[in-house]
């Protein structure tokens, strides 16, 4: 927690520590979004216990996807966050659910 808060601005880590379920966060380029997102999404994990499979990132681009995967792992979760485009997410239930 204490690496946590060197890492974000006190608006972020209002925002990771917040405890409603649900949570949009509204800002600019470059202002932290993916930072307090897997911040956020290792807090839940660690200390609220939410298991990571359960969790759904979506993004508009591959290198979005990548980049969430890549910083989650950076924080210690390897085990199965769903992250991905909302394309992919929708390709992948349409070969669940149609398998023809």
């Amino acid at each position: 927690v204490e690496q946590q808060k060197n890492d974000l601005t006190s608006a972020q880590y209002d925002a990771v520590k917040h405890d409603a379920k649900r949570l949009r966060i509204l800002a600019g380029a470059g202002s932290g979004k993916t930072r307090v997102l897997t911040h956020r999404i290792a807090h839940q994990s660690n200390a609220l216990r939410i298991e990571p499979e359960h969790v759904l990132c979506l993004t508009f681009t591959k290198k979005a996807a990548e980049e969430l995967r890549t910083r989650l792992k950076t924080l210690g979760l390897d085990s199965p966050v769903t992250a991905g485009t909302f394309h992919a997410l929708a390709y992948a239930q349409l070969q669940t659910r149609w398998n023809d």
